[in-house]
């Protein structure tokens, strides 16, 4: 009787627990199964991973992973402070700490949604298909399977920072704001637009009240700046702000590519759904994206221009960007996206009196982000698309391809300090180290872990890498220490260290 009585009172509570519970578990059979059957990659969660080893043992972060056969500061990478700050539960979770954390942060961007859309509509039916929407989001799942990466914490700060500036909470926007700032760089981009945003959406016409978002703006250009033009080109090898060279085909430095965009509007306008090469049949991957976007519940951003507003400086980065890679619907680049969608979502309905209306448009945007995300873990347009890794409606997500205990068993044989060349996917879980380099790059490495035979050869072709692999396996400079396939470990016969 008394569990009843609980269930009744708490009705608007206990259905939403229910839901983060299922898909918080949902998460973690992406993201966390992912690991343990060994498809996490090198790129980039092998990197992440040796940074948070590195930063947990208070040293000073190298990466050595790099396809460009050079080691690199963590930080010119990506000006992403989340790693150090999370390093001490590497003492707890080992290669897994990045996972869970993500997972808990998506559980936290979802509490987040709900909190404003309750309080929004004064309906928690409402509020729970909202969340649930999120929860359902192409965006989310193609994160997932891309293991882990800062910019998705970063995201799902972002309702929260809805709320809290909506409630004139200065000092939790601040801290909102600084937690976004420390997951990448780029957010110093995306950021003021979201405050602009937010000013438009809240109706601060009055400029007594623009003295607060003002300040938030000037912080964000600051970090920009001292991040992106001295402290990452400061710690990189090169010397320069690298991520510039994606956008190369608008300038050979910020100021020509600023210039590029205020001068050519159409031709900027063009790149949002062509391609910069012309003709390009993969400027259909740009399409398939935008398509999906407007029917994952984007019509709000319409609805709603504040939140077009918002993620504009997303579209520019991915659709300007000359890197196929970041146009389409994979990897974790549309992350952004879902939260500010979800918010949108309920502004528009807040926006709309008569109950049917807003019943019918919930619906339209409840069942549209259900099919594109469905339909498009089936089959889509964007390259390298693994369905394995992220269609969790296939049996085949659920099940190894290799056998997990053996290929521990061999990997054990690597002592703790050792410094090894690994295959991509085994680079993640023995990144607790100083020294780990991706295979075929070896160079003073003691230790050579590979799958052998294995579907996954990159960066090589299969036929590459098998040669590579049959001509270490004959060198009198290394020997067999372990093989069980698929799991090949070799030990350097004249090992020298190096410093």
């Amino acid at each position: 009787m008394r569990f009843i009585q609980f269930v009744y009172k708490n009705m608007g509570t206990l259905p939403m627990a229910v839901l983060h519970v299922f898909f918080f578990l949902a998460f973690c059979s992406v993201s966390i199964l992912n690991h343990y059957f060994f498809r996490s990659a090198a790129l980039d969660y092998g990197i992440a991973n040796q940074a948070l080893y590195q930063f947990a043992h208070l040293q000073n972060p190298v990466c050595t992973l790099l396809l460009q056969n050079t080691d690199a500061p963590y930080l010119s990478l990506h000006m992403s402070l989340w790693v150090p700050l999370l390093s001490p539960l590497y003492w707890i979770f080992g290669s897994y700490t990045l996972l869970w954390v993500q997972n808990i942060a998506l559980i936290f961007c979802g509490v987040g949604i709900y909190k404003v859309a309750a309080e929004e509509l004064q309906n928690k039916s409402f509020a729970f298909l909202i969340t649930l929407q999120f929860y359902i989001s192409f965006a989310v799942y193609a994160a997932l399977a891309s293991d882990f990466h800062e910019n998705v914490l970063g995201a799902c700060f972002f309702p929260w920072l809805y709320y809290y500036y909506s409630h004139g909470k200065k000092w939790q926007t601040f801290l909102c704001v600084l937690a976004m700032l420390i997951s990448k760089e780029n957010f110093a981009i995306w950021l003021p637009f979201v405050i602009v945003g937010l000013v438009f959406v809240n109706k601060q016409w009055n400029y007594k009240q623009w003295l607060f978002p003002l300040g938030l703006i000037l912080l964000c250009a600051s970090w920009f700046i001292l991040v992106g033009l001295w402290i990452m080109p400061a710690l990189s090898p090169v010397g320069k702000f690298e991520q510039l060279t994606r956008f190369s085909h608008l300038g050979g430095n910020i100021e020509e590519i600023i210039s590029t965009i205020i001068s050519k509007p159409l031709d900027m306008f063009n790149l949002f759904y062509k391609s910069n090469v012309q003709p390009d049949s993969d400027e259909l991957i740009k399409q398939e994206l935008l398509w999906v976007l407007l029917f994952s519940g984007g019509i709000a951003l319409l609805w709603r221009p504040s939140f077009l507003l918002m993620i504009l400086p997303l579209l520019m980065q991915k659709l300007w960007n000359k890197e196929v890679a970041f146009w389409g619907i994979n990897y974790h680049y549309n992350i952004e996206f879902a939260p500010v969608i979800a918010i949108a979502i309920v502004m528009m309905l807040a926006s709309i009196k008569q109950v049917q209306i807003k019943s019918s448009l919930l619906v339209f945007c409840l069942l549209g982000t259900l099919y594109m995300t469905v339909s498009k873990m089936q089959e889509r347009i964007a390259y390298h698309y693994n369905p394995i890794n992220e269609n969790v409606f296939s049996s085949t997500h659920y099940s190894s391809q290799l056998p997990v205990v053996i290929i521990k068993k061999g990997l054990n044989q690597i002592p703790q300090n050792a410094s090894v060349s690994a295959h991509a996917n085994l680079a993640p879980h023995i990144a607790n180290r100083d020294t780990i380099y991706h295979f075929p790059f070896i160079k003073n490495a003691r230790y050579i872990a590979l799958l052998f035979p294995t579907n996954n050869t990159y960066p090589l072709s299969p036929a590459t890498y098998n040669h590579i692999v049959d001509s270490l396996k004959q060198s009198r400079h290394w020997k067999i220490e372990y093989y069980e396939e698929p799991i090949l470990i070799m030990k350097r016969n004249d090992w020298i260290s190096h410093p």
